[in-house]
C-alpha cells in the first residue's frame, strides 16, 4: 500500500507433503482500498520460481 502497510496474506491448497505450491491470496482491508485504483507492491526474498509440471496425454482411464 502506499503508505507502507503490511498486509497479511492466506495460502490455500498447499498440502504439507506435496511439492506443489498453493496459492496466495492478499488481504488487503476495504479501508485502504481507493475509489479510482489501488496498487500493490509485493517485495520477494528472493527471485520467484515458477511452478511447472509436464503433462501427458491419459492412455488409461481405469
Amino acid at each position: 500500500m502506499g503508505e507502507g502497510t503490511m498486509l497479511s496474506h492466506t495460502i490455500y491448497n498447499k498440502l504439507y507433503w506435496s511439492d506443489r505450491p498453493g496459492i496466495i491470496y492478499i488481504d488487503i482491508p476495504k479501508e485502504k482500498l481507493d475509489k479510482q485504483m489501488t496498487v500493490i507492491a509485493v517485495l520477494l526474498n528472493k527471485p520467484l520460481e515458477l511452478y511447472r509440471e509436464n503433462v501427458g496425454a491419459i492412455e488409461n482411464n481405469l
